[in-house]
């Protein structure tokens, strides 16, 4: 496969009134030296509508790989996709439970941005991984779910709690997750394995205490970024042709993921 850029999106679903959403996390990561073992973070931005969010994935043209946390096809009237059912099946023993999407519930509706960013990266060339034989050169999307990610590459036995209301929970939380990353992402073994720069260090160490008007917008924002920094983790993954498990159904929606651990099929 030819080089391309290694993007997570940590995608707002969208508000109902097609006012701009709170926020976005997106992080992207390349190849060191143009070898598939060792990544930099080059990018890291909270931004909001979709057409931002597609003109950061595309500054200059060329290749990409995109992981985006949120439901990209919904096909279903109601109830829950196949993705959401096995997510529950072989992952909800570890917390690890999504949310159901469906055509008739209000959050996927007019102005949900997943079906948005999707339509977006289909006219800019981008192809949507749901199989094995989607796997090309060229740009590539693909739906992915953090939590599932975490529960294969820390070998979770239940997903942390990083998110929330209450945030001296949410920065406990945030904490097991900075310090997950630094041991399986940018540890000595890690394969691929992240490089620890300004960028990095900043991101997992924030440091504390965040000034007492800022911390609630200031954790939020954060949390964003982790989840779009774990997301451009899984499509480097990808990239480097490593082992991956899909949940869900070609044309209904496919979550991909890492597969490490043997919980779930593989992509087939």
């Amino acid at each position: 496969m030819s080089e391309r850029r290694l993007i997570g999106i940590d995608l707002a679903w969208g508000n109902h009134d097609g006012s701009e959403p709170n926020g976005s996390g997106c992080a992207e990561l390349v190849w060191k030296d143009g070898k598939r073992d060792e990544l930099e973070l080059t990018r890291l931005d909270v931004l909001g509508r979709v057409d931002k969010i597609v003109e950061w994935i595309q500054p200059d043209g060329g290749d990409w790989v995109v992981a985006i946390d949120a439901p990209l096809v919904i096909c279903n009237r109601d109830g829950e996709r196949s993705a959401e059912e096995q997510a529950r099946h072989y992952y909800g023993c570890f917390d690890a439970s999504a949310y159901p999407a469906s055509l008739t519930n209000p959050g996927f509706r007019e102005h949900y941005q997943g079906r948005m960013i999707r339509k977006q990266l289909k006219r800019l060339g981008g192809t949507l991984v749901e199989c094995a034989g989607h796997l090309r050169d060229g740009p590539l999307f693909f739906e992915t779910y953090p939590h599932i990610v975490m529960v294969e590459l820390f070998r979770l036995k239940r997903t942390i709690k990083y998110k929330g209301d209450n945030s001296a929970d949410q920065l406990a939380g945030q904490w097991e997750l900075t310090c997950a990353i630094w041991e399986y992402l940018c540890g000595p073994l890690a394969r691929p394995r992240l490089v620890v720069d300004d960028k990095i260090a900043e991101l997992l160490f924030e440091p504390a205490p965040l000034p007492r008007g800022e911390i609630v917008k200031r954790v939020k924002a954060r949390e964003d970024k982790l989840d779009a920094l774990v997301c451009a983790y899984a499509a480097a993954w990808l990239d480097a042709e490593r082992p991956l498990q899909g949940l869900g159904e070609v044309g209904k929606g496919v979550m991909i993921t890492p597969r490490r651990r043997d919980i779930a099929p593989p992509l087939r």
